[in-house]
């Protein structure tokens, strides 16, 4: 596998209140019935959710029926070729064959029918998951949004996982640097299947839209979505004008030449952003056509890292938003209360240095949302609740270290910005990010009991330093 130069920018990105780039590694996809974690809280596309353990998952409640996957359920073209400017084209690894898996069946809220999931919040779902890439309209132009979704079981059966090759969010006049040495690159592989039929058996399910910090890009956190994904929800996440990696390097005036020419205007950008994706979404227009159904737009969460996670805290006011997961916090940002808000979990690392854990406190400390929690990873810098910090190419190199060696463009304020902390071991940080946030979301869009999950939280993470909760 290549470490793109992609991927070690939005690292450095992320350090400037960014969310950075995270890239799950390829692995070996989880096979039929496997409910196992993968170790760097990556999703896995596995067809099994512990299935034997029915009425594990949601509520408590004991399974209501069973689902045969079948391998030949429609699955479309493995083509890794997506409408956006990221979509890779290695073929990847080829998706398992679930022919003989059996899943058993929970409730979720109201009416929903899911899956049943395993009990750690960290490890994969049942459902392979789907990805496609759309075009919104939104600030700087027709931008392209990721929707990673629960498809039906079975479909990744002979498909090729989905790669993404992160070098083309770089400034073009950066690209080179990294393209030049071969083994500064690396292709992100992703947990995911491009254009499977979403299962529209069940659900439907709730949309959680995450947002990027400053100069990175829509896969920052790829192991976050497609554990989400493969447990239930719909992920979405955009290139968000001004404020991703080649915008950002461009307009620090270090010499960088692309991107769309859009500076960051504040929250401003990112709220009328958020408004069009929810729009095309529960309008089911153009290229979202494919949700159908399955997209529960009356259950939405929102969350993001750094300057992401300060916009996405100021978004809870957003119709129907249930819950609001902000990231290293920038500034502190409160989540406004509303009458739909039930929850809010805000994380990051004790020792950031760029967004202090004391913004975390803060905001934390301020939400009187109903239900509130706030997780401290020991340990953690800026970049530790992402997947970067324990991601190294072929040399053994992070994201940060080969952007310094290539000199990239903008290298100073990116080495202030783009911080790894002593998270031992590194992927420990987004695993709990993993745990925690999907915990908080099956609890309050799913309608799940998760309090054994959150009351194990130090146990099974003793990186966690600091679990504040309110009630």
């Amino acid at each position: 596998m290549k470490w793109t130069q992609a991927v070690f920018f939005g690292c450095l990105a992320a350090a400037a209140a960014c969310s950075s780039p995270g890239s799950p590694t390829s692995g070996t996809p989880q096979s039929a019935g496997n409910g196992a974690s993968s170790s760097s809280g990556a999703s896995s596309s596995g067809d099994g959710s512990n299935s034997g353990s029915s009425g594990s998952g949601s509520s408590g409640s004991g399974s209501s029926g069973s689902v045969s996957a079948s391998g030949s359920s429609g699955a479309s073209s493995g083509s890794n070729g997506s409408s956006g400017s990221s979509s890779g084209g290695d073929s990847g690894t080829l998706g398992p064959d679930a022919t003989t898996t059996t899943v058993a069946e929970a409730p979720g809220c109201g009416s929903t029918k899911l899956l049943a999931v395993p009990d750690d919040t960290s490890a994969p779902g049942p459902w392979p998951v789907g990805v496609k890439t759309a075009m919104v309209t939104m600030t700087g132009g027709s931008r392209p949004v990721e929707v990673w979704y629960p498809a039906t079981i079975g479909s990744n059966a002979g498909v090729a996982q989905t790669t993404y090759d992160p070098v083309s969010w770089l400034p073009t006049s950066e690209q080179q640097k990294v393209l030049m040495n071969p083994m500064d690159d690396k292709i992100q592989t992703c947990d995911c299947y491009r254009d499977l039929p979403i299962d529209s058996s069940h659900g439907p399910y709730p949309v959680v839209i995450f947002l990027h910090g400053t100069a990175s890009f829509r896969t920052a956190s790829l192991s976050t979505m497609t554990t989400w994904a493969s447990r239930g929800f719909i992920a979405v996440a955009a290139d968000h004008a001004g404020l991703y990696l080649a915008d950002f390097l461009v307009t620090l005036g270090a010499g960088c030449t692309g991107g769309s020419g859009v500076s960051y205007l504040g929250g401003s950008n990112l709220s009328a952003d958020v408004d069009a994706m929810i729009a095309e979404i529960t309008g089911k227009k153009a290229e979202f056509a494919f949700l159908g159904n399955s997209a529960d737009m009356s259950r939405i969460g929102i969350g993001g890292h750094s300057q992401g996670a300060s916009d996405a805290a100021s978004y809870s006011n957003k119709p129907n938003v249930q819950i609001d997961i902000p990231l290293a916090d920038l500034g502190g940002t409160v989540p406004p209360a509303t009458s739909a808000l039930k929850s809010v979990l805000v994380a990051g690392g004790a020792s950031d240095t760029v967004v202090p854990y004391s913004s975390d406190t803060s905001a934390y400390t301020g939400s009187t949302a109903p239900i509130k929690r706030l997780v401290g990873i020991t340990g953690g810098e800026h970049l530790d609740v992402t997947d970067l910090c324990w991601q190294t190419n072929a040399a053994g190199l992070t994201a940060i270290q080969v952007a310094n060696k290539d000199m990239v463009c903008g290298i100073g304020i990116l080495n202030s910005l783009a911080k790894c902390g002593n998270v031992m071991p590194p992927k420990a940080g987004p695993e709990i990010v993993n745990y925690v946030t999907t915990a908080a979301l099956e609890e309050t869009l799913h309608c799940a009991n998760r309090d054994a999950a959150f009351a194990a939280l130090k146990t099974k993470f003793p990186q966690v330093s600091d679990y504040q909760h309110k009630p």
